[in-house]
């Protein structure tokens, strides 16, 4: 059985080709939670058992510091992290992800897939390419390719189908890193004329501008400075997260987090939110330049934006 993995820095998923009277669709897998898309975090317990997802998120911030997040910045360097007692490469964190989820459409299916397909970003260099499939072998998976992210995504919103020679941007901005690539269709296949992007922004980083941006008001009474810093960190990007997603819903969410039994909570407007996160904003702009550029392509002519 063949899946198609995204790979991702924050989050990751698996999907399956099902036939219909169209031709057919990918169509995502559940995980064990009913989620759709499996955080890529891996935590290892005092006994040595690992967790991946949403259990191994969950404990970020414990005192013993053995849960891992935005390996996938690591791929194809010799860093290694150190949760409990052993050492881990990006792939070697990867390839639980991989497993994790291969293990999802294991049971979902009733059949253990052993081949897979899997994204990665645009700019990633060959180093970087060898270690994802490096991370696919190593969960036990065949890979069969790897795929250009923009590509991905291209082919996932049909825009195979479109004129030939009709230019489109690619914007994905993901949970760690930011790519733009300008594509076009020549001859049915997804051509990238230009890709551009800064792996060191992300949907992470708006979240700690609106963490940032509201600790001194949330908590008066310094219970945030009684905990661990670490645990304190992830509970103020956590409930950062959930306040971004409000936020994208309306123009006001609140802000709450738990701690010890007190909660603790307030609001944020969207204005209060683009203000603090207005240099990263200026970031997501020079990409997109830097793409229309080397494509030799200019805004006005694009047919789509795909986001």
């Amino acid at each position: 059985m063949l899946i198609g993995i995204d790979l991702g820095t924050t989050n990751s998923a698996v999907a399956l080709w099902q036939n219909n009277e169209s031709g057919g669709e990918a169509v995502l897998v559940p995980n064990a939670l009913g989620a759709l898309l499996t955080p890529s975090a891996v935590s290892v317990l005092p006994d040595g058992n690992t967790l991946v997802g949403a259990a191994a998120l969950e404990r970020m911030g414990l005192k013993d510091g053995a849960t891992a997040t935005s390996f996938k910045r690591l791929m194809g360097t010799d860093r290694k992290q150190k949760l409990g007692k052993k050492e881990f490469s990006a792939e070697e964190l990867s390839a639980l992800v991989l497993m994790s989820l291969r293990d999802d459409v294991t049971a979902h299916t009733g059949t253990r897939p052993t081949e897979a397909v899997i994204t990665v970003p645009a700019y990633f260099n060959d180093r970087q390419r060898k270690a994802t499939r490096r991370a696919g072998e190593l969960a036990g998976l065949t890979v069969r390719r790897l795929i250009n992210e923009p590509t991905a995504a291209a082919l996932a919103f049909g825009l195979q189908d479109k004129e030939e020679r009709e230019p489109f941007l690619v914007f994905d901005l993901g949970g760690g890193t930011f790519d733009v690539s300008i594509v076009e269709m020549f001859e049915g296949i997804v051509e990238v004329r230009a890709s551009a992007g800064d792996n060191r922004l992300g949907g992470d980083d708006f979240n700690s501008a609106i963490a940032t941006a509201v600790r001194g008001r949330l908590d008066p009474d310094g219970l945030l400075g009684k905990i661990d810093e670490r645990r304190a960190e992830a509970l103020l990007l956590q409930a950062a997260e959930r306040t971004k997603r409000g936020l994208s819903e309306g123009q006001e969410a609140e802000f709450a987090l738990t701690i010890g039994g007190t909660r603790l909570s307030t609001a944020v407007t969207a204005s209060e939110f683009e203000a603090q996160a207005e240099g990263l904003i200026r970031r997501l702009r020079d990409p997109v330049v830097r793409a229309l550029r080397d494509s030799q392509i200019d805004a006005a002519s694009l047919s789509e934006v795909v986001l």
